[in-house]
């Protein structure tokens, strides 16, 4: 399995690669005054789609750590009470 979601990784980096060479050879202009209201500038097409892309990695990076994070917490927990509560019935 880990073999597996190994290949399917290098495969999507690699798509994402790719698509990233093409993507950088729009020339196209956009405009962005939706984003800040004075903020009404031409900005590449590839610039918008590149910044948007990392801004929602980077989101979706801190949520999963925030969830990865509290999980780990909760099994520390579980463990300890596991611990304590088989000290317990040891006594007995």
């Amino acid at each position: 399995m880990k073999i597996k979601g190994l290949l399917l990784l290098i495969f999507v980096l690699f798509v994402l690669v790719i698509a990233g060479f093409i993507g950088s050879q729009n020339g196209h202009f956009v405009a962005v005054n939706y984003l800040i209201n004075d903020f009404s500038e031409q900005v590449k097409m590839s610039t918008l789609l590149g910044v948007t892309f990392v801004l929602g990695f980077g989101f979706c990076f801190i949520l999963m750590t925030a969830y990865v994070l509290r999980l780990k917490w909760k099994i520390t927990s579980l463990e300890r009470k596991n611990k304590k509560l088989s000290q317990a019935s040891h006594t007995l």
